[in-house]
Parts: structure tokens; sequence; C-alpha cells
């Protein structure tokens, strides 16, 4: 009983004790017409309350019977729901594993027994999709993505699982509007914007690449390694752009933006040599030469250089081209094709003795073009010496392009 019954109890108990002390005189109680019982008033008071309790009791313990039976129910009911739950989960760790392990046709066995106790099991819906897309049965696999959806609309796992199997369908246009979905859901990540990136790379359009490149980078700066990968990607992808721009004849905007792929990246080789090219195209030769120049000393590549020979070839402003070969000669490694490079440099500007004199002084690496170049510097004037120089020159440039 609670506190409050027995408060309740003592007071009408005291009440009655008073009521007897005051009413002395035995009470008469009729039982029949004929038969009556007389009892002292306090007997009868005590009495009363006594089958007063008893009835309280009673009634208080037949409710609580009740209740106690409900929640009772009620336990059972989820004793019985949590003992299926942790079955239904037992079978979907044990099919997941079994998924994990390549074990497919085991793995969509269980997966098939879970959804059977738990229709509306996101996570086995999922990886029965999976299991259906390593199958390849991309129509299943999409339908059972489509039901974890339906109760779960912004499930990030499906909705990356279903982008893959519409990748795997080529049904980019789907895939493109799922992982723009995923990327509006979290715009903080960078998983599906170089998911995104990576579609547009395969279509080639340079255009929407750039911008979801320079997006991704600040996602990146706490991975040192990752961005600086990203960070020349992008140097590439504007080159990328800026070819196409070259290919459309739009030579200004092929300019503007081979200056963005070396801002973004200062080894992006072909960006220095697009540049130089377009430079050259539109009459700029000192800004060509320049360009060449500097993409030859932050990448070290001698294709620079060979851009620079051929277009000093008529030309008497040699002297920054010369030294930079010879300056170079000192400390490359490749000093052999190096050798080969200025031999051919000096041979067409008329400096046939410093040809020969370096040839003679550097061991091959290549015998037959450096055998061939020293013939070149010893006999000079004859005619048919020109076109086997052009042939050997040619095959030096080559080994470099």
């Amino acid at each position: 009983m609670s506190l409050k019954q027995i408060i309740v109890f003592l007071v009408f108990a005291l009440l009655s004790i008073y009521t007897a002390f005051l009413n002395p005189h035995d009470a008469v109680v009729h039982i029949t017409q004929s038969q009556s019982l007389k009892l002292p008033t306090i007997l009868l008071l005590l009495g009363s309350i006594l089958i007063g309790v008893i009835v309280t009791v009673f009634l208080f313990w037949t409710f609580n019977f009740k209740k106690a039976l409900a929640r009772w129910k009620v336990g059972f009911k989820n004793n019985r729901i949590e003992k299926r739950s942790r079955k239904v989960e037992a079978l979907f760790k044990k099919g997941e594993n079994l998924f994990i392990c390549g074990k497919m046709d085991k793995a969509q066995t269980l997966i098939e027994k879970v959804l059977d106790m738990s229709p509306e099991h996101v996570d086995a819906l999922n990886l029965m999709g999976r299991t259906l897309d390593a199958s390849d049965k991309y129509d299943q696999a999409e339908n059972f993505y489509k039901k974890a959806l339906a109760f779960e609309p912004q499930n990030i796992h499906v909705l990356y699982n279903l982008a893959h199997t519409y990748s795997k369908t080529d049904q980019q246009n789907k895939e493109i509007a799922l992982l723009q979905k995923i990327q509006g859901m979290n715009p903080g990540t960078a998983g599906p914007i170089l998911r995104l990136r990576d579609i547009y790379v395969k279509q080639k359009n340079w255009g929407k690449v750039c911008p979801l490149q320079k997006k991704v980078l600040p996602m990146l700066r706490d991975k040192n390694e990752e961005w600086k990968k990203e960070q020349a990607n992008l140097g590439q992808f504007f080159f990328e752009l800026g070819k196409q721009y070259l290919q459309e004849s739009n030579r200004d905007s092929a300019i503007s933006t081979l200056k963005q792929a070396l801002r973004a990246s200062e080894k992006c080789l072909p960006a220095y040599l697009s540049l130089g090219d377009a430079y050259l195209e539109s009459g700029k030769q000192k800004q060509a030469l320049k360009i060449w120049k500097t993409g030859f000393q932050k990448t070290g590549h001698k294709a620079c250089l060979v851009r620079s020979q051929i277009a000093l070839r008529e030309s008497d402003d040699i002297q920054e081209l010369m030294h930079t070969y010879e300056e170079s000669l000192e400390t490359s490694e490749e000093r052999p094709l190096l050798v080969l490079l200025l031999s051919t440099f000096y041979l067409e500007h008329g400096l046939e003795d410093k040809a020969q004199q370096l040839l003679q002084n550097n061991s091959p690496e290549h015998p037959l073009l450096h055998s061939l170049l020293l013939e070149n510097a010893r006999h000079s004037g004859n005619g048919n010496q020109e076109s086997n120089f052009k042939l050997t020159r040619n095959a030096v440039f080559a080994l470099i392009l």
C-alpha cells in the first residue's frame, strides 16, 4: 500500500475510535426480521474498518494484478521482438562476412532469410543489392537498392551503391544526379565530388572537370600527399581544357587557361610546351622562349630546349639558349643526350668546331647518332651531309619528344 492510503486509513481509524468513545452504548444489528445481534459500537466500527481495509486491499491487488499482467504481456512481446531482432542481426552479420570473403551464393542465401524475417531491413536490402551487383545482375540490384531507399531515402551507403551500379550500366545521367544529391547532403566531403569529376574526365568534359577539381582541393588540406597529387591533377586538367581551346582555334582562351595550369602546377610540362607554341603562333617569340626556358628550369625536361632550338633555327640571337645548354651540360645526369642536342645546335648555327670538340671529348651513349653527328661536323660543306644531318637531328629529337 502507498503512504497516502496508509494515512487515509489511520485518519478513519482514529475517527472511528473517537466516535465509539462518544457513543458507548451497544448497537443492534438486525440479521433477519426476527434475529438481531447486539454489539458494542466500538466493535461494529472496527469491524467495518477491517472489512473496508480487506476490500481496499483486494481491489488494490486486483488492479495491480491487471497492470502486472499487461506489463508481462508487453515484456513478453518485447522479448520475442528483441530475440527475433538478435537472430536477424546475427544472420545479417554472417551474410556480410561471407560477402566480404567473396562467397556470394552463401551470402545471398543468408540475406534472403534475413529479408524473409525482416522485409524492411535496409542494410540487408543494401547488401543484397551489392551481392547481385557483384554477380552482374544489375537490374535486380537496382530494384533492391530502390526498396532500401523507399524506407530510408537519405541513406548514403545505398545511394553510393546505386550510383556505382548506374556507372556499370552506362547510366551516367542517373549516376550524376545521385552523386549531386549525395554532395548536396554532405557538402563538406570530397568523395562525391571526386566521383563526379571522374565521370566528366571520362567524357572529356574539361569545362566541368576543372571547377570540380578546384572545389575539392580545400577539402584535402589536411592530407598533404593527396592534396599535392590533386593539385598536380588540376594543372593537367587545365592543360587539357587549354588544348581543347587550341583545337577550336580559340587561342586567347587557350593562353589564359594554360597560364592557370601553370599556376596550379609549375611542373606541368605539357602546359609549358603548348603555351609556348600558342605564343609562337601569335608571333610572340620572346614570350614563347621565356616560357620554354622557365619550363626547363622547373621540370628539367629537354623538350623545352628542343622547342627553343627549333624556334631559333633561323635566328642569330642564340647566346641565351647556348648558355642554357652549356650550363645544363655541367649538372645534368643525362649528359650524353645533352651532348647530342648541343651538337645539333652548334651544327645548325655553323659552329662545327665546337660540335666536333664536344663530341670528341665525350663518350657516346648512342654510338650511331654520336658518330653520324661527328661525321657531319667534319664534313659540313658536303651537300649530301646536309640531308644526312637533318635525318640525324630528327632522330636525336625523337629520343626526347
